[in-house]
């Protein structure tokens, strides 16, 4: 025989191999496995495994409360214990905080000196609520962006109404035009 010859019949042979190893593998996992009893072939199943599904643990929180609105509440009473920072910028509160007015701003730490200025603008939003605070020193104009309910700061004091209430929300007009 020729060495063409030989390597053709080995191929071929290789090729029914694995064609009738691959038809093997699939017969086996596409047909459920059968016994024979008294020339009857009764298939047999795999029986289902039931499995235990975890049960949860009970919630901490009390019922019908969201996660959210409940953990932002808690956060609110630990970080302002008095209430005096949420009425003084919640906008429904008598004492309530404009742009315009005039704050103090004191810091629990001593290296930070008090800041007072006026108040540019306020966002609120929940606990991440800040103020944008100007002052100048020294003719030279300051800004300072405060979170309302930030554990650095110590206290907000209400130093002067705006004398006349101001008719935007943000007074960025307090900043010198720096084009002249």
């Amino acid at each position: 025989m020729s060495l063409a010859l030989q390597s053709r019949l080995q191929l071929r042979s290789a090729v029914s191999a694995l064609s009738a190893f691959r038809s093997s593998i699939i017969s086996q996992f596409s047909r459920p496995t059968a016994t024979q009893k008294a020339g009857i072939i009764i298939p047999t199943y795999k029986k289902k495994v039931r499995r235990k599904i975890p049960v949860s643990p009970p919630s901490l929180l009390p019922k019908n409360t969201h996660p959210i609105i409940y953990l932002t509440n808690k956060m609110k009473e630990e970080l302002d214990p008095t209430g005096w920072r949420r009425k003084l910028f919640e906008r429904s509160s008598g004492i309530c905080v404009r742009p315009g007015d005039v704050i103090r701003v004191i810091f629990k730490d001593d290296t930070r000196n008090p800041f007072t200025g006026t108040i540019m603008g306020i966002k609120r939003a929940g606990l991440a609520t800040s103020v944008r605070v100007r002052s100048e020193v020294a003719q030279i104009g300051v800004e300072l962006s405060v979170k309302v309910y930030s554990p650095s700061v110590e206290n907000f004091e209400f130093i002067s109404r705006a004398t006349k209430r101001a008719r935007r929300a943000k007074l960025y007009y307090l900043r010198p035009d720096e084009r002249k």
